[in-house]
């Protein structure tokens, strides 16, 4: 029994255990997986913060590579404004066009499509396509020319991005002053150089949201950082007066043969320029006119000997120091004076006669003898006074001292040669900045172009102040210096410039210029200096030509271009003219009231109807589609408020036509359907006169084919004799 107990007792304590084991087990069980998924939890976390904070730049930078694309949003560039606040630089609407070559599917469909709009070929565009890598490839920038096959495309791998255009809404007008940009809209040239900081403003940024057929789309989600636009600025130039002086300028070089030309005119009480034109020009809309001879503002960069209009400081010197008066009796020598090895020599012969008349008919010999009376260091400073020799200071890039030599560095013959103009390099700037010091009662004023400086609420934040450089000499002498070139032009060698009713006060210039070291023959400058009113002057200009052909003398040359601009000025302006002030009016005050005809070609409509409203002007005719014709001629003078009637491509393609089109990876153009041209009954657009790819762009958006010989700007077009939808194209 005790046996059979104990055996009892010890499966009673065996049970015992098992059931405390099976109890323990459950347990540590329960602390495994807990202890599990709490270090699964942990390195979820560790994951989450590695994803989230520390790979979070990376990730989000290629999650925006797959579903966003970065958009840059420009900034308008800052306008220019002619002092009457026209405006001389724009910026139109525009379109840049790009691809996703990983999202493309139609490549010949939009070639073609672009081919229609643009221009170039067919093949021109594939081969820009094909050369497309990631998800960005630009193929044109910067399109005013509206086409609707391209607003219509569909494909999610074609990109349109709103872009502005600089627009030099008077083509070449100013053209070397306001300069121009690259194709990032940075300035290159001119004020658009000058003031690039200001002008260009600061682009934004957002990014466009990829749908999942690949369509771009803005997302409100998204942060947007808002581009800043550029400072506009105002300039002292009237773009109307500038417009006069440089078409006169055009017309006077092409009808005395000259190589060259440049005319500045000023407002002598305050310095302000109020036109500075420079031949040869450019377009600013065509690079490859922008040579570094036409960009060049001559007026303030090239040197030249003077001549006789120098000789206003040698009267000027010996007036105020009292050494002569203009009734004392000088001697011309009959037009000849021996000086050593030198014998100078004059035009207009003389004999005794009084200094005032020495003055009309130029005489070098007078002037010669007069400076043997003048002190070397006070006829130097005196020059100096005036402006010679030194920057004058105006707000411009490229402004030279010119040359002149010091009294110590004086021969015996260099005062004489440069009493009359010689023996020292003036620019044409200089010596018109002379003559309006004495428009201006003998105190210089510093010239200067930027008027002022707008903020992005159009308020001034800047303005230039009139700057007082000196008085060069009494005001008795200048008005004694005034009336004796009043005479000039009166009785002597500037009678080419005589205007009734209007006293001009001015100067004739014809000086030989060095050739290899010799004074040619052939090679001259010719120019006249003077202002107007010469009682109450208005304006300070100087017309300089360069090599003139047809004649060597600035009174046969320069003086005539003086007083066209002249006539034209005092019509345009409020210049008081006694014996013809009420016969002209009428045409002062259409003038007034009138604007120039910008060219339209090649803009949208609603391009240039911003252009129009901008100077005073309306357009009338179909309301989508780019401009091919317009009713009146670019350059003419328009009265405000009149309309200006234009067709668009618009006219030639059929609406219904233009908004079945469609490019996409369903729809399919035929190449046997690429080429061809909607049918049309409008005549062929007049291109002369357009760089060639503004040229080819109209044709194409007008249904036209065009061949092209040569490159620049379109000079002369034809139809082809085999092909009336043909266009052959000379430029140059």
């Amino acid at each position: 029994m005790s046996a059979r107990r104990n055996q009892t007792k010890k499966f009673q304590g065996e049970d015992d255990q098992q059931i405390s084991m099976e109890f323990v087990f459950p347990q540590n069980r329960l602390k495994i997986m807990f202890g599990f998924f709490l270090a699964l939890f942990a390195l979820l976390l560790i994951r989450i913060f590695y994803v989230q904070v520390i790979k979070a730049d990376s990730i989000m930078a290629l999650s925006k590579g797959q579903h966003m694309v970065p958009v840059t949003l420009q900034a308008k560039r800052g306008e220019i404004l002619d002092r009457n606040g026209r405006v001389i630089v724009a910026n139109v609407k525009a379109t840049s066009y790009a691809i996703d070559i990983t999202k493309l599917k139609n490549k010949k469909g939009i070639a073609t499509a672009l081919y229609l709009a643009i221009g170039e070929s067919i093949e021109y565009w594939e081969k820009k396509i094909e050369q497309g890598t990631g998800q960005y490839t630009l193929l044109a920038r910067d399109i005013t020319a509206r086409h609707p096959m391209l607003d219509t495309i569909k494909d999610p791998g074609f990109i349109r991005q709103p872009t502005y255009k600089r627009s030099y809404v008077y083509g070449s007008g100013a053209a070397q002053v306001m300069g121009f940009t690259d194709t990032e809209k940075r300035g290159l040239a001119g004020l658009e150089l000058m003031l690039d900081s200001l002008l260009r403003g600061i682009d934004g940024k957002t990014y466009m949201r990829r749908d999942a057929v690949g369509n771009l789309y803005y997302s409100h989600e998204i942060p947007v950082m808002e581009p800043t636009d550029g400072h506009s600025t105002m300039v002292t130039l009237d773009i109307e007066l500038q417009r006069i002086a440089e078409y006169e300028l055009s017309e006077g070089i092409r009808t005395s043969q000259a190589e060259g030309g440049t005319v500045i005119a000023l407002e002598p009480e305050t310095g302000e320029v109020l036109a500075m034109a420079s031949w040869p020009t450019f377009d600013p809309h065509d690079r490859s006119s922008a040579t570094p001879d036409a960009i060049r503002l001559r007026g303030i960069t090239d040197m030249y000997e003077p001549g006789s209009t120098f000789k206003l400081v040698t009267a000027c010197a010996a007036l105020e120091e009292g050494i002569i008066k203009p009734e004392s009796m000088v001697n011309g020598m009959s037009g000849s004076l021996k000086v050593g090895d030198y014998e100078i020599k004059d035009s207009h012969p003389i004999g005794k006669v009084r200094f005032t008349e020495a003055l009309e008919q130029s005489s070098n010999i007078v002037f010669a003898k007069l400076s043997d009376k003048i002190d070397d260091f006070k006829f130097y400073k005196y020059a100096r006074d005036f402006g010679f020799g030194i920057i004058l200071g105006i707000d411009f890039p490229g402004e030279v001292a010119g040359s002149m030599k010091r009294p110590k560095q004086f021969s015996s013959t260099t005062k004489k040669f440069m009493a009359y103009g010689y023996e020292l390099g003036a620019t044409a700037l200089q010596m018109v900045n002379a003559y309006s010091t004495i428009a201006n009662r003998g105190v210089m004023m510093r010239p200067f172009l930027v008027k002022r400086i707008f903020g992005q609420d159009q308020e001034a934040i800047s303005e230039t102040k009139v700057q007082r450089i000196r008085t060069v000499l009494s005001e008795k002498t200048a008005r004694t210096m005034t009336s004796m070139l009043t005479r000039v032009v009166e009785y002597g060698t500037g009678k080419e410039a005589q205007i009734a009713g209007l006293p001009i006060a001015g100067k004739t210039g014809t000086a030989q210029q060095l050739v290899n070291g010799q004074y040619s023959k052939q090679d001259y400058t010719a120019s006249f200096v003077g202002f107007f009113p010469a009682d109450a002057p208005k304006v300070a200009m100087i017309v300089m030509l360069h090599k003139p052909k047809a004649s060597i003398y600035g009174g046969t040359t320069s003086a005539p271009i003086f007083k066209k601009i002249a006539q034209k000025w005092i019509t345009a302006s409020r210049i008081p003219v006694s014996d013809v002030e009420k016969s002209n009016e009428q045409v002062r005050k259409r003038v007034q009231d009138s604007s120039i005809v910008p060219d339209l070609r090649g803009l949208t409509f609603a391009n240039a109807k911003e252009l129009l409203h901008d100077i005073g002007l309306r357009i009338k005719g179909p309301q989508q589609g780019t401009v091919i014709h317009q009713s009146k001629k670019p350059g003419i003078w328009l009265e405000k408020g009149k309309s200006i009637e234009v067709q668009t491509n618009m006219m030639a393609i059929p609406e219904s036509q233009a908004k079945s089109f469609s490019v996409n990876q369903t729809h399919t153009i035929s190449p046997s359907k690429q080429l061809s041209k909607p049918k049309t009954s409008k005549p062929m657009p007049d291109v002369r006169g357009m760089s060639v790819r503004r040229a080819l762009a109209v044709l194409h958006s007008s249904g036209f084919k065009a061949r092209l010989v040569g490159k620049g700007k379109v000079v002369s077009q034809l139809k082809s004799k085999s092909d009336p939808k043909e266009c052959v194209l000379m430029a140059r």
